[in-house]
């Protein structure tokens, strides 16, 4: 068995909430912020050569059922990497900021995702394997669970520390407990990511432009309606959740029925369209009903 090099987190806070930055002119500020930020980042997460305590390794994050032993060749980024024998592994059940490989600037979290993930993988090149139902996505990558020779699941381990987010799509649904459960740890205790203003709730009625991409949102169910291919949740007069047919085999049949009126908390990825703001869900994990009343 290979002994591991898990990081322990340095502070719970990469970011400090509350803390204000000077305001100074142009670049100059801007480039202070981001050395900030990736300072407090790589230090607070960054892996260091002890094994730490809080690993995710329940039965919910364990499994004794190992399609295959592989090796890692190179990290690509937070939750993609290529083995020895030339297949891209797309790590299935979360998402990392992305580096952008088209001259732009990296998204604030994914060089500490990819850095943390090389370190860990640097010495634990050998790796245990799991599919879930579909073994490959339409990008051509191959899509698994990973864990390492002790049976730790490094999907877990990235959510615990607050670099990804989990991003679940049916059918691949294996392990959504272990890694909500994870990433719900991180966000409790401000950890990487969940101490930054970007991932805070957002509210519905002051989405822009501005806001597409990743977000958590907040708002208040205005009402249901239905098209031919999904049913949306419309928060304000414009944006909605959108939740495709094929997804609703995933709902409970009366799932709809009593929303009307409720205060929801959505995570997903904002989009914009035919005039208006939408974010689809594709299981129910990522909608949650925060105030039951009418």
């Amino acid at each position: 068995m290979l002994t591991n090099s898990v990081a322990n987190t340095a502070c719970n806070n990469p970011v400090l909430p509350g803390f204000n930055m000077p305001v100074l002119n142009g670049q100059k500020s801007a480039f202070i912020w981001r050395f900030f930020i990736s300072f407090c980042f790589f230090f607070c997460i960054a892996p260091t050569n002890t094994y730490a305590a809080a690993t995710t390794n329940t039965a919910a994050c364990s499994t004794g059922n190992y399609q295959e032993r592989v090796t890692v060749k190179r990290v690509i980024d937070g939750d993609t990497v290529i083995l020895t024998d030339g297949r891209h592994i797309r790590l299935i059940g979360i998402n990392t900021p992305e580096i952008r490989h088209d001259n732009r600037k990296p998204e604030i979290g994914a060089e500490q995702a990819r850095d943390f993930l090389s370190r860990l993988l640097n010495t634990n090149k050998d790796l245990l394997l799991s599919y879930d139902d579909e073994r490959t996505d339409h990008y051509g990558r191959t899509l698994a669970h990973l864990f390492l020779h002790d049976g730790t699941n490094i999907q877990s381990l990235m959510l615990k520390r607050g670099l990804a987010t989990t991003f679940f799509i049916p059918p691949n649904l294996n392990y959504l407990e272990c890694y909500q459960a994870s990433m719900e740890y991180a966000q409790s205790h401000k950890i990487g990511l969940w101490a930054l203003t970007q991932y805070q709730p957002l509210s519905a009625n002051s989405i822009t432009a501005n806001d597409l991409g990743y977000h958590i949102i907040s708002g208040k169910i205005k009402r249901i309606g239905e098209s031919k291919s999904s049913i949306w949740i419309n928060l304000t007069q414009n944006i909605a959740l959108r939740i495709a047919r094929d997804d609703l085999q995933y709902f409970d049949k009366n799932y709809f029925q009593t929303l009307t009126g409720k205060q929801v908390i959505a995570s997903g990825w904002i989009y914009f369209s035919k005039g208006g703001f939408w974010m689809r869900i594709r299981h129910p994990v990522d909608i949650k009903i925060t105030d039951a009343s009418n």
